[in-house]
């Protein structure tokens, strides 16, 4: 509860007279002509969420998750042309077609199971593809499983669908990158790997499973049952207005799969406050700022 308990605004001024969320044109926008900009969401931010970063790290607001992409060249040195296939992550694909074949166990109907064991067979030759730098035919394949996908009516097909659209990455027209590789960054002295993600928590060197290095899976997180943490899992933070005041402290911090939303969680734009410097409609205030 702040000041009386309304709920409104900040405790003892600025009262913005929505108790849930308002209209967007409620009010008048900003300098910037933007509604709403102000104290409606939490934010998201690209830090990739690990549990124990603030003890971790002794750096003013250290950040997890940097990888390091360069343009994709032709020959001729150029920039190559643009994607003009969907952009998949297939290994994530893979992860979540035997996630659900063992949640579908005893469940699927025989024509179900024979099309998620042939989805599991695709997904292994577009991984195969991707392996051997064949991307156009490894995310072509995937597409060819959508079509898979949709030429069964079957109860299951929207459910693999979903899931298969959460592993996109990239659209038609988007600029293709790759990631830098270690001999470009031979000289370099701030980092060698492109992938940084999972430096010292998260990779297979940091666990337990250091002298298996076949290990599959997550080494460290077992995402999905016995914690959420994996690399697709981002920091939020800010109070929203479905929040108490506790989350308003910039130090607490929150964490979601980067491909979900909520109608709490949103972008934010740097702004100054317009309008009255005492709130709407606070006479009291106003008064004792006349005198």
């Amino acid at each position: 509860m702040r000041g009386r308990g309304d709920y409104m605004g900040v405790a003892g001024s600025l009262n913005d007279n929505a108790d849930i969320t308002a209209p967007v044109f409620s009010y008048w926008p900003n300098d910037y002509g933007l509604y709403n900009m102000a104290g409606n969401v939490s934010e998201w931010v690209m830090d990739v969420y690990r549990p124990l970063s603030p003890e971790d790290k002794d750096d003013f607001r250290a950040f997890r998750g940097s990888v390091f992409k360069t343009k994709v060249l032709n020959s001729d040195g150029a920039v190559q042309d643009k994607h003009d296939l969907v952009v998949y992550d297939v290994e994530g694909i893979k992860y979540f077609l035997v996630e659900f074949q063992k949640e579908m166990q005893r469940k699927a109907t025989p024509e179900e199971a024979k099309l998620i064991d042939d989805l599991l067979v695709a997904i292994d030759q577009s991984i195969e593809f991707k392996n051997t730098r064949k991307e156009d035919a490894a995310y072509q394949r995937v597409q060819d499983m959508v079509d898979m996908i949709k030429g069964q009516d079957l109860d299951i097909s929207p459910k693999l669908l979903s899931g298969i659209s959460d592993y996109q990455s990239d659209q038609p027209g988007d600029v293709r990158m790759r990631n830098v590789t270690v001999e470009e960054n031979i000289d370099r002295r701030n980092y060698r790997d492109a992938d940084n993600i999972d430096y010292r928590d998260g990779d297979i060197e940091s666990s337990i499973f250091y002298e298996n290095p076949d290990f599959e899976g997550n080494p460290m997180y077992d995402w999905g049952k016995t914690t959420l943490v994996n690399d697709h899992a981002r920091v939020f933070k800010g109070a929203s207005w479905g929040d108490r005041v506790y989350w308003a402290n910039p130090g607490t911090r929150r964490f979601l799969d980067e491909r979900q939303s909520t109608s709490m969680i949103g972008f934010r734009c740097a702004m100054t406050r317009v309008g009255s410097p005492v709130g709407m409609g606070d006479d009291r205030r106003r008064g004792k700022l006349k005198r």
